[in-house]
């Protein structure tokens, strides 16, 4: 089984954040500046920053096979199908698995949070470039549903 090359391993896109989610292993989109090779882009989910990363986006903490959390901004997450567990818990089997919710998770070394899903940092009437992008969706889906 080739994780590099296997179409299989994107299973249905993340779209919305749920504690089910927390230690699944998924897959992220093309990041930009690095190899696209799976060390970079496969990992298990240990925390999830609603609007925190950059341009409000979520920042999701990734556990990798080299055992280093690694924050992931701008990007899309799929999760890999279970049918890939029993082959992935293998690969990550030399990693820190206690991931647990009673640590805090610092990002370079400062805002420090405990917990999987931390709420957006953003206060009703603040606003940023991927806050509006989904407010205005979400009020045009509003319109049609």
């Amino acid at each position: 089984m080739d994780i590099e090359n296997n179409k299989e391993y994107f299973g249905k896109m993340i779209n919305n954040w749920t504690s089910e989610i927390k230690n699944k292993y998924v897959i992220t989109g093309l990041i930009s500046g690095k190899q696209n090779i799976a060390n970079n882009r496969v990992g298990r989910v240990v925390q999830v920053r609603i609007e925190a990363g950059e341009y409000g986006s979520d920042c999701v903490l990734l556990r990798h096979k080299d055992d280093v959390l690694t924050p992931h901004e701008n990007q899309s997450f799929w999760l890999i199908p279970d049918k890939f567990k029993d082959y992935l818990d293998e690969i990550f089997k030399d990693t820190f698995l206690d991931d647990s919710d009673e640590y805090p998770y610092t990002l370079q070394g400062t805002k420090s949070e405990k917990g999987f899903i931390i709420e957006s940092p953003l206060k009703d009437d603040e606003s940023s470039p991927m806050h509006d992008i989904k407010k205005a969706i979400y009020g045009e889906l509003n319109k049609i549903i």
